[in-house]
């Protein structure tokens, strides 16, 4: 019986080391991130390890290609030209189902039978 007890202690001090330890490495990952000189201000995911991202460095706005080989300028980008953009205005594009309409078209699609 208490090595039943024992174990069930131990593993779960096991767990809350893991969560100390995630908790402080997370930080120091969000510090080591962060510049007084650079920051990133948007970028998009164009592929597998390709991205496409605009950069604010002192005063300039600088539009760079990244893939994991290597990081590209692709342009300089003036203060005029950086304004947020519309969404788009076809219903739906872009918009992300939640769970419950995902797990619904689900139960409609075995309902029957995996035809449309």
């Amino acid at each position: 019986m208490w090595r039943v007890i024992a174990t069930f202690v131990a593993v779960i001090v096991i767990i809350y080391l893991s969560y100390l330890a995630s908790k402080y490495i997370g930080k120091g990952l969000g510090r080591s991130g962060s510049s007084r000189y650079m920051r990133l201000i948007d970028q998009v995911t164009l592929g597998q390890d390709r991205h496409v991202a605009i950069m604010q460095v002192g005063g300039k706005y600088l539009l760079v290609g990244v893939t994991s080989g290597q990081i590209s300028l692709l342009s300089e980008i003036l203060d005029d030209d950086l304004f947020p953009l519309e969404p788009d205005e076809e219903e739906g594009a872009g918009k992300i189902p939640d769970f419950k309409t995902m797990m619904d078209k689900l139960g409609d699609i075995t309902k029957r039978g995996g035809r449309n």
